[in-house]
């Protein structure tokens, strides 16, 4: 579970016992084979909360050639760190926990379970795409590569998702209250920025839950996942900066975000029919983050960020 429970203030690290090991910079770029001690992007979940499927958007693909590393039989290129690191909480249910990648190009999936057990999958259900589903699974980090079959990288995403025991053994899901709401507590892929600085990261906008047929009191409408997409944290470092948060899709997009004062922004068409939202002054603190669709299918997007500041006021010269 997060740390997260009543305040957002601060900067704060939203995954719970995910160890990152300190390699010196000699010994990262010798790194020939895939290392779960470098640690990847942090999630934290639970068998609860992945019941309802999590995305994480992300590139797949690196310059490691699995082939080449004679800890296990593996094809395709990957980073030598995780793409993800995941602290998953199994509350005692025996729930099996898949893994499953979504991509336009042929991808690959490596994962180094809780008990450090490595497990992979190329092509399955008849696709180009992988799937892993660990029955019963355990308490603890997983680690989650994925991959490309060729050297191009792409992007995909990695969708997480927990079913009822595959043992036969009879079993009572709980399924989530209702109604399903975001939730900014679960976390989302963390991006850092500072005044004056700009990212801009890739992400499949869109999500189960319809806003505009929840009690959510969260504002606007349209889909978006209950998981953040992303959780930023913002430190504008003395600047009096506006932070500028827009979205570029592929489809009719939407954006909700959750700021670090736990008050909900909403935008659906400020350019056409993507949304962008400007916070003047934004404060140092945590922001999360959602890009839905305004309809049901999902799309491909890209999200920029950037902290600005105003423009300077020329002074006027005196009259005569």
């Amino acid at each position: 579970m997060s740390f997260f429970t009543h305040f957002k203030t601060g900067f704060l690290i939203a995954a719970t016992g995910a160890a990152v090991s300190v390699v010196a910079t000699g010994s990262a770029m010798a790194q020939s084979c895939p290392d779960w001690q470098l640690g990847g992007v942090p999630i934290t979940t639970d068998a609860e909360t992945a019941w309802t499927a999590q995305q994480y958007a992300m590139f797949a693909g690196g310059g490691v050639d699995l082939s080449q590393c004679s800890a296990f039989q593996a094809y395709g290129r990957v980073t030598a760190q995780p793409s993800f690191s995941i602290s998953y909480d199994a509350r005692s249910m025996g729930r099996d926990l898949e893994f499953r990648v979504q991509s336009e190009c042929d991808t690959t999936l490596l994962i180094n379970d809780s008990t450090a057990q490595w497990h992979y999958n190329d092509d399955e259900d008849g696709t180009l795409s992988p799937r892993l589903r660990l029955p019963a699974a355990a308490t603890g980090r997983y680690d989650v590569w994925v991959g490309t079959y060729g050297e191009q990288a792409c992007q995909a995403t990695l969708v997480l998702e927990s079913f009822s025991p595959s043992t036969g053994m009879p079993t009572t899901p709980t399924q989530p209250a209702t109604p399903v709401c975001p939730d900014w507590q679960l976390g989302g892929a963390e991006v850092t920025l500072n005044g004056g600085g700009s990212d801009t990261r890739s992400v499949v906008a869109g999500g189960s839950i319809n806003l505009r047929e929840t009690q959510c009191n969260v504002p606007g409408g349209g889909y978006v996942a209950q998981a953040p997409d992303f959780t930023l944290y913002y430190d504008p470092q003395g600047m009096d900066a506006t932070l500028n948060i827009s979205v570029d899709g592929t489809c009719d997009t939407t954006l909700l975000i959750n700021d670090q004062s736990a008050q909900w922004l909403f935008d659906d068409d400020t350019n056409a029919l993507q949304p962008a939202l400007s916070i003047a002054g934004a404060p140092a603190g945590r922001y999360d983050i959602w890009v839905g669709t305004y309809g049901a299918s999902t799309c491909q997007s890209n999200i920029s960020f950037s902290a600005a500041a105003p423009m300077p006021v020329q002074p006027t010269a005196p009259s005569k």
